[in-house]
């Protein structure tokens, strides 16, 4: 079924200055148009696995056609809306495969993961994501992100709850994560679809990248170097340059005929 167009990929993830191990993972699919970025969360060995599982448990929902659940809630919807609900779902499959793996081991419990993924279609991307993983597309050399972060600062200052300064006083709490997979059996799940043109880049990343490397940075690499796996190592590049010391996590996808 995917992908329809042609696209180039490329990924690249790298420890950090800090960590002794990986909590991220990732995957860079043409064949199926499907790219994705989890952040495991906690810094141990369960965060580890919590990504991990959410990019097999979404992978194999792509790679096996199949419905995802018994109430498969086609009715009259359009193929674009049909993909968008694939998506979404594998997400849903993936929070409640590790939440249920999390229940059954002590060294486990509590593991969760962020989760950002775009599956790109014929004339479209759906984009899916859960905690402040996320999705840029480059365009005529714009750089711009479409997703939001759910952390506690993004979500303050998107419900209008108080003004900028008093929610950043929060200082390290600012950008605790408020959503994640596997936290809880169900988990609210934000997706958008987006329409393509020959020649997008879409950048899916974790906030290794996007926490120490100014957008303006990424769009510059991304604007210099039409070589994707080079870029993709450069980004990484920059994020322990400016000394970040979390994992750093890219998946970059261009879509032909640009």
């Amino acid at each position: 079924m995917y992908p329809q167009v042609a696209i180039e990929a490329a990924a690249h993830s790298g420890v950090g200055r800090r960590r002794s191990h990986n909590d991220d993972s990732l995957a860079a699919l043409p064949c199926l148009g499907l790219f994705m970025v989890a952040d495991g969360l906690g810094g141990n060995a369960a965060g580890e696995v919590a990504s991990r599982m959410a990019i097999e448990v979404v992978k194999s929902c792509f790679e096996v056609d199949e419905e995802i659940e018994e109430t498969w809630p086609y009715g009259t919807a359009t193929p674009h809306d049909r993909d968008e609900v694939r998506l979404v779902l594998s997400v849903r499959r993936a929070n409640r495969a590790i939440y249920e793996a999390s229940q059954r081991q002590e060294h486990t419990r509590e593991m969760a993961t962020t989760f950002a993924g775009v599956l790109l279609g014929l004339g479209m991307a759906y984009i899916a994501h859960v905690g402040d993983s996320r999705v840029y597309r480059m365009r005529g050399g714009k750089l711009e992100r479409l997703t939001r972060d759910h952390t506690l600062l993004e979500e303050l200052l998107y419900d209008g709850d108080g003004v900028r300064e008093a929610v950043e006083a929060l200082s390290d709490r600012a950008n605790a994560v408020t959503r994640a997979l596997g936290c809880d059996e169900n988990v609210e799940i934000e997706s958008r679809v987006e329409p393509t043109a020959p020649g997008d880049i879409f950048l899916v990343c974790s906030d290794g990248l996007w926490g120490p490397v100014p957008e303006g940075r990424i769009a510059g690499v991304l604007g210099s170097h039409r070589d994707l796996s080079l870029a993709a190592s450069l980004l990484v590049d920059l994020a322990n340059e400016h000394g970040e010391p979390d994992n750093v996590t890219c998946v970059l996808a261009r879509l032909g005929g640009g």
